[in-house]
């Protein structure tokens, strides 16, 4: 039972403080263990945003059960400040999208018995109030972006119930009174997700690929290009647009397609100029990126969060990385789900399905180092242990000086040139440590490139 305990804890922990990561530091993370998950993939969070309020930082994730809205301003203590219930919850609840305008977060879900939710964020952190929450408008809807240039609201997927039920590919509503949101336009094409800035707005069209169109004219928006055809077409599911407007980046949704990065400059004649992959497995799956200044921020499922600099979009450049995922990759649909990196590089932010929010610090050298060379694939054993470990360091390039066992607090037990740890292994048996143990690896700056956990019997 000891055994069994130990395991749990392992498990538990070993999220938070033994992932593979490279110049992407964990500052916080929130897991609510009573969360039911999905009866699809054991799924039980969802989507990720963020929103700054009176001096306040505040991420919001998605569950089965509802909207959280987690206080992030001091990554030293973060907390839940809120949780809205979801009109509907439960194991069928998926998909939750959210974006924020006006003071306000707008929320919507794709199964179920849903609403359309919209929270008053303008007086936190002293209140907060759900001041809308129908069906009037839609049931559900898998995606919404909100073009704040001109208040309006995108939204994918969409069900109406009322009067008639009623599915739709897509439609545009009105916001210039937040809480009164008109139809403007509606279609049958099958978007996946849209990007919008000054009314132009590119369509992640699913299997029909990149769609762009005018919508200054609500009524009849005007077809401005498309890409169809392209290398590694699959399920064309989200994008971003970099700040200048010139490039576009966007995924497909199928297991081992990179990312296109897009010259969007002639939208009647747009090129792939490069395409992205994690590197970490020939199957991974991009899944929701987003560009802020010259870098791009991608969660891929299973692989967690990487970070390219694009300010040569023509030559990507991996600059970090962190795994929120320890479970075996494989080809379903774990991991991390999205990225919000607008609170600034101390804390992005990121969902993961099965363990919950991740508050992230980029290294400000991030730029300046190649990490072709640094990926960190190694393991210790045995373990559980009987306070001697030994390391297997044959699958790994990484440059390692030192090696250091600490604990939770981080207490150091041990230190130890990497070559005399190879040879001799490690052994804790002498020190009165802890059941929960760290093994660091340390670079030649003394800088700790990457941990995992185990158990010292």
């Amino acid at each position: 039972m000891r055994l069994l305990n130990l395991l749990f804890y392992i498990n538990i922990v070993a999220v938070i403080y033994a992932q593979s990561h490279w110049n992407l530091d964990l500052k916080a993370h929130w897991h609510d263990t009573s969360l039911v998950a999905t009866s699809m993939y054991s799924n039980i969070y969802n989507e990720i945003w963020g929103f700054q309020s009176n001096s306040h930082d505040y991420a919001v994730i998605g569950s089965t059960m509802g909207t959280h809205i987690i206080d992030v301003t001091n990554t030293d203590s973060i907390f839940q400040r809120a949780f809205i219930p979801g009109a509907d919850q439960g194991t069928q609840i998926i998909h939750r999208d959210y974006h924020d305008y006006g003071g306000y977060l707008y929320m919507v879900c794709q199964e179920g018995s849903s609403t359309l939710q919209i929270l008053n964020i303008a007086h936190l952190p002293d209140s907060l109030s759900l001041v809308y929450d129908t069906d009037s408008v839609f049931s559900q809807a898998h995606n919404i972006f909100i073009d704040t240039a001109s208040s309006k609201m995108y939204a994918c997927y969409v069900t109406v119930a009322n009067p008639t039920p009623m599915f739709m590919g897509g439609a545009v509503y009105d916001l210039l009174d937040p809480l009164s949101p008109q139809l403007l336009y509606a279609h049958n094409q099958d978007v996946h997700d849209a990007f919008a800035r000054d009314d132009t707005v590119f369509f992640n069209s699913a299997y029909k690929g990149l769609e762009v169109y005018d919508f200054k004219n609500d009524t009849m928006p005007v077809f401005l290009g498309s890409l169809t055809g392209y290398d590694f077409q699959g399920y064309n599911h989200s994008g971003w647009l970099t700040e200048d407007g010139k490039y576009y980046v966007m995924a497909d949704e199928n297991h081992g397609y990179p990312m296109k990065v897009l010259d969007v400059q002639d939208l009647m004649n747009i090129n792939v100029l490069a395409h992205i992959n994690s590197e970490e497995d020939p199957n991974s799956i991009p899944h929701n990126q987003i560009v802020m200044g010259d870098f791009l921020y991608t969660a891929y499922y299973y692989d967690g969060l990487y970070v390219h600099d694009i300010s040569d979009p023509n030559v990507p450049k991996l600059v970090a990385y962190y795994d929120t995922y320890i479970g075996p990759n494989d080809l379903s649909y774990k991991g991390a789900w999205g990225v919000y990196p607008f609170l600034g590089k101390e804390k992005i932010l990121v969902s993961d399905m099965q363990t919950g929010l991740y508050v992230l610090g980029l290294d400000a050298q991030a730029s300046t180092y190649d990490f072709k060379n640094k990926k960190s694939d190694w393991n210790i054993y045995p373990s559980p242990s009987s306070g001697y470990i030994s390391l297997d360091l044959k699958e790994s390039n990484i440059e390692v000086s030192k090696v250091q066992i600490v604990d939770l607090s981080g207490i150091r037990y041990l230190e130890k040139d990497i070559d005399l740890a190879l040879e001799e292994g490690l052994n804790i048996k002498s020190f009165n440590a802890p059941t929960l143990l760290f093994c660091l690896l340390l670079d030649c700056d003394g800088k700790a490139i990457d941990k995992k956990a185990f158990i010292n019997l």
